[in-house]
């Protein structure tokens, strides 16, 4: 602030730039899987991941660390109906890792927090 309250302006600074980073990719509604479930999360080892695909389809279900590491990577080919998993992650450090669902029609990403 100026010394009158005011907003300081610096010869020498630009202004302030703002932006956002999303945390998912979000589908559009014709979303090719329903119902996705992660719990709990956080954890302290075991994720359990559950969604429904309507449609048969090719898709990649990939765990990975903060660096992009693969952590568990399962190709479902010409999947239809429930999937359920459970991810133990109890031999990894604890922190943010990723899960991400490649579908035919785009990309879901969720945050999975170990404690």
């Amino acid at each position: 602030c100026d010394p009158n309250g005011g907003a300081y302006k610096s010869p020498t600074w630009t202004s302030l730039i703002y932006w956002t980073q999303p945390t998912s990719i979000r589908l559009s509604s014709d979303q090719s899987i329903d119902n996705l479930m992660i719990y709990p999360n956080p954890s302290r080892d075991v994720f359990n991941i559950s969604f429904t695909s309507e449609e048969i389809q090719d898709l990649r279900v990939r765990v990975l660390n903060v660096v992009g590491e693969e952590i568990v990577v399962e190709n479902l080919q010409q999947f239809v109906g429930e999937y359920v998993k459970q991810v133990d992650l109890n031999t990894y450090s604890k922190g943010i890792y990723f899960l991400e669902i490649e579908t035919q029609k785009g990309v879901i990403n969720r945050k999975l927090i170990l404690q």
